[in-house]
């Protein structure tokens, strides 16, 4: 199949281009220009032409509550990957044409299920089962038997480095294209703190070692200054959250190439939502410990060049303003707290993950047939955002 799409404003995933057609054939943007001529030319006269998005952190566990621990412990592991199905729509009708699931067992089948025809859905890049330590952040309860964590699909546990070794190769066999390990202590978690350091270097490096040798990569949860350090000097590609990284580690970040995915909607959430949502009383409280710092850090960072990528850190449906299917808040924020213009906003949604590896995100030559079409100009009023009129995924319209 072959046909133009035609705008008056064109975003590539970097600039806005001087250009206002999109030739795709058999799902591949073959060529972008002017007035490009075609049997079929599908015309929105006023739209905003833009690559589809990217979530570059989700978790797809189909949670209907703040409680994740409660959840994950009393409902069966087979209906949440049921009920997390009707996300795949929600994610595609809010312009999100591939996430990167940072930790969880669903979205491995979900991603099988996509590819093969099964489902319609997003793209989805699944890290899997994330690695923690002992006492570590992939125990959403530090009272539970460890084995629950493991069984339920919440971590990996391993300590040292022959079993982060371990660790590292399993989550692999078992389908991830990718590894999440937690280097610091979370919100979440029950008695470990966002500021404390949690695997050694010496463990994160095997780990790091083990995704190269499987042409991969590892992202890092890292909410504390040592934390991230430890992350970044191991080795990592992306650290998650960073919220109180200091201006020194930061600049490490740079010098390294590492990208920040801030997650500025789970914070959002967790601060004005998260009592009514079921979140724990530590949760509560850990999340005002760390909700101002992301305030600076993300002005810092972009001023540092440090590649930002758009990542909402969502896991469970709310019913309000920030949730599933509004994952463009998370542009949104990113303007209000992150000193950053609609252009940068835009720019971490989708043509950023390029740096990342990940060949999505731009309305370029030899690029997946992704592709929102929007009533009115985000990369003036990012607002406009969530005014998506039309999809394509692969060059199939699915809205």
């Amino acid at each position: 199949m072959k046909y133009v799409i035609k705008g008056k404003t064109l975003f590539d995933g970097n600039n806005i281009l001087n250009a206002n057609s999109v030739l795709v054939e058999d799902g591949i943007i073959r060529e972008v220009g002017n007035n490009i001529k075609s049997d079929d030319i599908r015309e929105y006269k006023d739209a905003f032409i833009m690559p589809g998005m990217i979530d570059a952190h989700i978790h797809l566990t189909g949670a209907k509550s703040g409680n994740l621990i409660m959840e994950s412990l009393i409902e069966d592991p087979n209906a949440k990957l049921l009920e997390t199905i009707p996300w795949l729509d929600k994610l595609l009708k809010a312009g999100f044409t591939t996430v990167r699931d940072c930790g969880g067992t669903n979205a491995i089948y979900l991603r099988d299920a996509i590819r093969k025809g099964y489902l319609t859905g997003p793209d989805i890049i699944a890290a899997g089962k994330p690695l923690s330590q002992t006492f570590g952040h992939g125990e959403f309860s530090h009272t539970i038997p460890i084995k629950w964590n493991e069984d339920r699909g919440m971590s990996q546990i391993c300590d040292g480095v022959d079993e982060c070794i371990k660790g590292a190769r399993t989550v692999l066999r078992q389908g991830g294209d990718f590894i999440k390990i937690f280097s610091t202590g979370g919100v979440l978690s029950q008695k470990d703190r966002p500021d404390q350091e949690q695997f050694t270097i010496e463990e994160i490096k095997a780990i790091v070692n083990e995704a190269r040798k499987s042409g991969t990569y590892v992202a890092a949860h890292a909410h504390g200054d040592q934390g991230i350090k430890n992350a970044v000097v191991s080795g990592v590609k992306t650290i998650e959250h960073a919220t109180l990284a200091s201006d020194k580690t930061l600049k490490l970040m740079a010098e390294y190439s590492v990208s920040l995915t801030p997650t500025l909607s789970i914070q959002e959430l967790l601060v004005k939502y998260g009592k009514q949502l079921g979140v724990s009383a530590w949760g509560l409280q850990k999340i005002t410990d760390v909700i101002d710092g992301i305030k600076h850090v993300l002005p810092k960072a972009k001023e540092l060049g440090i590649n930002i990528l758009c990542g909402t850190d969502l896991g469970f449906e709310t019913g309000k303003d920030i949730d599933i299917g509004k994952n463009w808040n998370e542009l949104i924020l990113m303007t209000k707290y992150g000193d950053m213009s609609p252009i940068d906003a835009l720019r971490s949604a989708t043509g950023n993950v390029n740096n990342i590896g990940i060949h999505k995100g731009r309305l370029s030559a030899d690029y997946n047939a992704d592709i929102l079409v929007i009533d009115g100009n985000p990369s003036e009023n990012i607002s406009d955002i969530s005014r998506i009129n039309h999809v394509y995924l692969g060059g199939k319209e699915v809205l």
